[in-house]
């Protein structure tokens, strides 16, 4: 059944549906618009800051790439570096002022700059030149072969150009105890590019916390220095191996997993140097502050829903009450109460609807009454003339039965047969138009065992009842009596084996259910229609009494025949 909303409840809904969509749009649109604005203002925050990084890290390598050009500055330095890589023997007096001039040209960078940790001037396996940190306590390895490190031979073959190494150790010094990254350079005759040596300054990673350490950003972050090879660098917080594996692998992905949360990836390279700043920016903070903003938009959605529908109850109150006085006088009317009268409460058009609807309710009160009773003596004078039509039909093939019985000298059958028609008759004479289902059931018992005796084998029957409640239900005398009938006259009889018919009754919440099946010679069911007067009854009789029922008949030629009968239980609760 269709639920029926009140008027008062319409007009909300016209007012949301008119109401919501522009409410949602702008909250959206502006939920959206400061979400764009924070998601740039993010990457302009990003862009300015790793601009800076960047720059501030290639100023501070550019300035010791000048460091590894200082042969190239002096005269004197290059032609002592070339005459030495070419083999020629200085004696004591004459080199010791090249020497002196070349621990000149490093000193002062290797002393007054704390993140250097030491300058090599390599051929070989020759160490030219050396100075480290804490000289006391380390010391040079002895014929080290540098000809077959791998960052001898990248710098041979970068023919003059400065590389950038990732972090290492110096195995060349002991203790060496810190990991160092480098700038390495190849000194080459200007005149065929021949290498004379390699320059080396090794720099303490601890630089790189100068660099990074101080910056921060709104939201949690990590900041990820990579090389060339994807290797990392530096880090400005402390990360389990792990986490460590994880960026790895997932460097260059614009979302990253680590073990305290996921972070946002944006990466910026480091200039001319094959190395890369990645800044992590935690991604469950960046969302939070999304989500503020939603809230926001939210909040602001339901402070003027709230407010729109206020005002909307306020100017529509009185539009509601006249509704209801109206839909009470409505109820009273369909209760046959035409005392309620509609009072003015609108100061609109629906006092007038209010003052007609008294003038038909006056009209009502006089004619309604009249009318509702003429209709129900007319159905009653249908039901009983459809009734009256099926009596004499039984009867006549009831007569016949006991006729062949006695015929067949079955004097013992007979007398019990006629003890059973006589309840019959009893039944068709005396009972009300309605009775319970219990007395049908048993009045079809007594018909299928006059039936039974004149077919003998031929026929048997059964009735199942599953309705649970046969005595409380009511049901029009006679309603299953034609269709047996017709499953004997026209199923059965033509049959030559034998033949069952079951009464099957079921209740479920809508309908109440009632079958008849038999496994006779079945018919046309559009032929019988046209042509069975006791059905045309039967249907007619199940619309007087169940305008909502139904009865359908299903039939197979050699098969049998199914006839269903539904009578809907709110037609039954009518009709008692």
């Amino acid at each position: 059944m269709k639920i029926k909303r009140s008027f008062s409840a319409q007009l909300m809904k016209i007012f949301l549906i008119s109401t919501l969509p522009p409410f949602i749009l702008i909250s959206t649109f502006l939920a959206q618009f400061y979400s764009r604005e924070y998601e740039k203002d993010i990457q302009s925050l990003l862009n300015s800051t790793a601009s800076s990084m960047t720059s501030n890290m290639i100023t501070y390598l550019e300035e010791l790439e000048q460091v590894t050009l200082q042969p190239y500055y002096s005269d004197s330095l290059y032609n002592y570096l070339e005459k030495k890589a070419l083999g020629y023997e200085y004696d004591i007096l004459e080199e010791i002022p090249l020497k002196s001039n070349l621990e000149s040209n490093f000193r002062f960078v290797r002393y007054t700059r704390a993140d250097v940790n030491g300058i090599f001037i390599v051929n070989g396996r020759n160490c030219l030149y050396y100075t480290v940190d804490d000289q006391d306590h380390k010391t040079l390895i002895q014929d080290v072969e540098y000809s077959e490190k791998d960052w001898y031979r990248r710098t041979i073959d970068a023919d003059g150009r400065c590389l950038l190494l990732g972090p290492h150790f110096s195995d060349y010094i002991e203790p060496n105890d810190s990991s160092v990254i480098s700038l390495v350079r190849s000194i080459v005759k200007i005149e065929n590019r021949k290498p004379l040596y390699v320059i080396k300054i090794d720099i303490n990673i601890s630089i790189l916390d100068r660099i990074f350490r101080e910056l921060s950003f709104h939201v949690p972050s990590k900041i990820i220095l990579t090389d060339e090879n994807q290797q990392i660098v530096y880090t400005n917080t402390e990360l389990s191996e792990k986490d460590m594996g994880t960026l790895i692998e997932g460097l260059g992905k614009p979302c990253i997993q680590l073990e305290d949360g996921s972070y946002q990836a944006y990466s910026y390279p480091l200039g001319k140097y094959p190395w890369q700043i990645t800044i992590l920016l935690s991604d469950r903070h960046l969302k939070s502050r999304i989500v503020i903003i939603y809230t926001a938009a939210l909040l602001f959605y339901l402070v003027g829903i709230l407010i729109s529908s206020s005002s909307h109850y306020v100017f529509s109150k009185k539009l509601v009450a006249s509704i209801n006085q109206m839909k009470e006088v409505f109820l009273a009317i369909q209760h046959k109460d035409f005392s309620k009268k509609y009072e003015n409460v609108s100061d609109t058009e629906l006092d007038d609807l209010g003052a007609l609807l008294n003038q038909t309710s006056e009209q009502l009160d006089k004619t309604l009454q009249r009318e509702y009773i003429m209709a129900l003596k007319q159905k009653d004078s249908e039901f009983k003339a459809l009734q009256a039509q099926i009596q004499p039909h039984f009867l006549f093939n009831t007569l016949n039965n006991l006729i062949a019985l006695n015929q067949m000298g079955e004097r013992q059958r007979l007398e019990d047969s006629l003890y059973e028609m006589s309840e019959m008759l009893r039944y068709i004479l005396k009972a009300p138009s309605l009775i319970p289902l219990a007395m049908e059931l048993q009045f079809l018992k007594y018909y299928c065992a006059l039936q039974k005796l004149r077919f003998n084998d031929r026929l048997s029957f059964e009735i199942l009842s599953k309705a649970g409640e046969e005595e409380s239900i009511m049901i029009p005398k006679l309603l299953l009596q034609p269709i047996i009938e017709n499953s004997v006259l026209h199923g059965i009889e033509p049959c030559e084996h034998p033949c069952h018919i079951r009464i099957s009754i079921q209740n479920t919440e809508e309908y109440l259910v009632m079958r008849v099946w038999d496994n006779g010679v079945g018919f046309d069911t559009g032929i019988l229609w046209g042509n069975s007067i006791g059905l045309n009854n039967v249907r007619e009789r199940l619309k007087s009494f169940s305008p909502n029922g139904k009865m359908e008949i299903k039939s197979t030629i050699g098969k049998g025949t199914e006839t269903i009968i539904m009578i809907f239980r709110e037609d039954m609760e009518d009709n008692t």
